[in-house]
């Protein structure tokens, strides 16, 4: 480095002595800054762009472009020196600065940004070098903007040369350190430009009529809490077989499996092969064998806890049945889901404890446990502190009472002697469940440890169930390290199969139940058995587009699905007078998909925000930057078609951080997007653990889905675009206009050819801000994965299926209006 800027030090000198003009100047000094100092090359730069100014044609000496942001340099001879260039190194783009050789040069430079939309200028002459915001979209007056100086190229190249890079340097500017600089911030995003932020209330979600009557039901029967129902309940819901799809024909992509957890392959109940695994451990455990290790895991919604009360209340029930005439086994739940961070996890585990030998029959009885308990510690006392009085019985009692009194109301010592006493009787098994119901690891590690410790010190059995993620997070902790777990696997199941056999226990429960509602033309409408509904409502999901839906949405996830069903039975049908009718008479009926999509989008709200939708947005990234909005859909279609090759399906974190900093995007940047498509379950980690930029990364069927398909569903785009952010004023404009004609007008095919339009707009939009990265991504010779352009290849079904909307409305509405 030092011989390369004693070279352009030199050449500058020699520049300026033959009063070079700015061919040489450029040519002699600006590129060599450009290229070998700041790090900017020919695929970053162009040189003499075109630009259109008064009818005549000019040209602006360097433009550089990244996917995330662009620069100009205007460039002046060596000999010109700006005079009034000021002695500070920030300066006001106003008074001095603005007069003579040195504003002329700021305004053209200014003016080229202007007609070009390029936020930032540099203006020099090789010597001295000018940075200022040229385009701002903060509403913030050129003249109150301020620029940073460099005086002297001696400067710049010696002891200023740090800061020089760090402001315009290639790493520089992705880093966003030339933004914060200039503008106090890397974003550029100001104004609430966000459709729902101005039509929040204008999206009737009209509740289904029918709803009320059938409420209790279908809340019983597709809670994600049936684990608090009686056993038969239970033992209705409880789907057996996993998941077990390996390819999704429709969208042509093949579903990725993750590392393996363990060097040896776990246990997996939801295979039928292994299906009493944990009865099987749990009937062999004995008091006098060497107490059991059990790890559940799973991901996310698979059913963790349904399986760990599957097993105690159904699968080995006999085993735990409780009787008067011989010991019996314990299972003792901790659920965490009850804790608080405020509370300390052992004074938990405790409590739970304490409540569990208050109410049962075997623990309560003085006879056969509690003084078993004690009787070691009564004939010690006996012998010895209380000889004197052991003669009389009664005070001897008396003495012994206090004793036991005074551990029962400190807990602690009244437990573990209670819990030590029956195990060594018969098998006690300390259950933990949803310790990862707080992100906090330290609040994990101490759950972890307490229970690790308990377990050991009274000699019980230990089963910890826990989210993969968790472990992964933890294995390698001295805590984890020094105890020997028998991992079981909870694979995700069918989650048709889970809705087939909710519907069918909602269906019994309604059976035979009528009700009457009011339709929606006023009518009262009187069902005599309620059950009937629930048969609609099923053949119309199970084995269907909507049933297909919500598989994919729920990604696995048997919870979100049951809350996604619960959903659509609430507002995802407004006129169930119809479709009982039409049923009566020809037995058939299919409730209306769009209607049940936008149900499930929409959750408890009238108009589609990513906050409270089961499924995020993925055409609007979040970063507060327009020209990185589609970074979320870049990478994901990178990954959904490296799953749709025959090779792995895997990228690599380190490859997607190098092909994003390639096309102008910052590690920063590339972790706050994958850790956001993680999170969405777009797709997901190699080792089932956090994102990480270490981490490989697949796409989910979900991802895949977005891609392939739902980013050509007209009720999918309709919605996402609610809440998507429209840099482009004109665009803006217009959709909030198309937006209120649509609220205001009455005709439905009228307002549903409104939607389309809108619906259009919105989509051109969304592809012209998808071009730049594809452009820079093609620029850069990135690999093959990274060269699709989704949004394009899906827009001709966007335009079948919006044509089939206004077509649907016609048939449907237009004769009648």
């Amino acid at each position: 480095m030092s011989e390369l800027i004693k070279n352009i030090l030199d050449r500058s000198i020699k520049v300026e002595l033959h009063d070079s003009n700015e061919a040489e100047t450029r040519k002699k000094v600006i590129d060599r800054i450009v290229e070998d100092i700041l790090g900017w090359d020919d695929l970053d730069i162009a040189y003499e762009e075109r630009v259109s100014e008064d009818n005549q044609t000019t040209y602006a000496d360097y433009i550089i472009r990244t996917a995330d942001t662009s620069i100009l340099i205007e460039a002046k001879r060596i000999g010109i020196t700006f005079q009034s260039i000021p002695k500070q190194k920030k300066v006001k783009l106003s008074g001095n600065i603005m007069e003579g050789k040195t504003g002329d040069a700021i305004k053209q430079a200014r003016n080229y940004c202007r007609k070009k939309s390029i936020p930032f200028a540099v203006v020099t002459n090789g010597n001295q070098w000018i940075i200022f915001p040229a385009v701002r979209t903060d509403q913030i007056p050129f003249s109150s903007s301020s620029a940073i100086v460099f005086d002297s190229l001696e400067r710049i190249l010696g002891e200023e040369l740090d800061y020089f890079k760090s402001l315009l340097s290639r790493d520089g500017v992705i880093d966003g350190n030339l933004a914060i600089e200039l503008l106090g911030r890397n974003t550029d995003q100001f104004e609430e430009r966000r459709l729902n932020k101005f039509f929040r209330g204008s999206g009737t979600r009209t509740a289904n009529p029918i709803y009320p009557l059938i409420e209790n039901e279908v809340i019983s029967a597709f809670s994600d809490s049936i684990i608090n129902s009686d056993k038969d309940l239970l033992e209705k819901c409880y789907v057996k077989n996993a998941d077990r799809q390996k390819f999704d024909s429709r969208i042509q992509m093949h579903l990725q499996k993750r590392e393996p957890l363990f060097s040896s392959q776990p246990k997996r109940p939801m295979r039928k092969r292994e299906s009493s695994s944990l009865s099987d451990s749990l009937s062999s455990a004995t008091s006098t064998a060497r107490p059991l290790a059990i790890l559940i895991l799973g991901t996310v919604g698979t059913g963790k806890t349904t399986f760990l009360q599957y097993t105690r209340r159904v699968a080995s029930a006999v085993y735990f049945e409780k009787t008067t005439s011989r010991p019996y086994p314990h299972w003792i739940d901790i659920d965490f889901r009850n804790f608080s961070k405020n509370e300390n996890p052992i004074s938990f585990i405790y409590s739970a404890l304490f409540e569990y030998i208050k109410n049962d029959c075997f623990f309560k009885d003085y006879n056969r446990s509690i003084k078993h308990a004690y009787s070691q510690e009564i004939e010690s006392l006996k012998d010895g502190p209380m000889f004197l009085i052991s003669g009389d019985e009664d005070s001897f009692k008396e003495k012994i009472t206090e004793l036991i009194m005074q551990d029962y109301n400190n807990i602690d010592p009244y437990v573990d002697k209670l819990i030590t006493y029956a195990a060594k009787n018969s098998p006690v098994f300390l259950v933990i469940d949803n310790i990862d119901q707080f992100e906090d690891d330290n609040t994990q590690s101490e759950i972890f440890s307490d229970a690790i410790a308990l377990a050991g010190r009274l000699n019980i059995n230990l089963i910890i169930a826990m989210r993969e993620s968790t472990y992964v997070e933890h294995r390698n902790s001295p805590t984890f390290d020094a105890f020997d777990f028998d991992p079981i696997h909870i694979e995700p199941p069918e989650i048709p199969s889970v809705l087939s056999r909710r519907f069918f226990l909602t269906g019994q429960m309604l059976s035979g139940k009528n009700g009457s509602f009011t339709a929606l033309n006023g009518a009262d409408f009187k069902v005599e058995d309620l059950s009937i509904f629930i048969d609609i409502v099923k053949s119309s999901v199970l084995g269907t587009e909507i049933g297909e839906r919500i598989d994919v949405l729920s990604n696995h996830d048997v919870r979100l699905a049951l809350r996604m069903t619960r959903e659509f039975l609430a507002r995802g049908y407004t006129d169930p007078a119809k479709a009982l009718q039409t049923f009566r008479t020809t037995h058939r009926y299919t409730l209306p998909k769009q209607e049940a999509f936008r149900s499930i989008l929409l959750g408890n709200q009238s108009v589609y925000s990513e906050e409270y939708s089961v499924i995020g947005n993925p055409l609007d990234s979040r970063l507060g930057r327009s020209n990185g909005e589609l970074l979320r859909l870049f990478v994901l279609s990178a990954l959904v078609k490296q799953s749709s090759s025959n090779g792995a399906g895997f990228i690599e974190g380190p490859v997607i951080r190098d092909n994003l900093k390639a096309i102008g995007f910052s590690e920063a940047d590339t972790m706050d997007v994958l850790t956001d498509l993680c999170e969405k379950r777009f797709i997901h980690t190699k080792s089932h653990g956090k994102a990480d930029i270490n981490s490989g990364y697949f796409a989910s069927r979900l991802g895949g889905h977005i891609i392939r398909s739902l980013i050509s569903d007209f009720t999918f785009i309709e919605n996402i675009l609610m809440d998507t952010f429209i840099s482009d004023k004109t665009v803006w404009n217009e959709l909030k206009e198309i937006s209120q004609s649509i609220v205001d007008e009455r005709d439905i095919v009228s307002r549903i050819k409104l939607r389309a339009r809108r619906c259009e707009i919105f989509y051109i939009f969304i592809q012209n801000q998808y071009k730049p990265l594809l452009e820079e991504a093609s620029k850069r010779g990135l690999e093959p994965a990274w060269l699709s352009n989704p949004l394009e290849e899906m827009q001709p079904e966007l335009k079948k299926n919006t044509l089939k909307a206004i077509a649907s409305a016609k048939r449907n509405y237009g004769k009648k209006q």
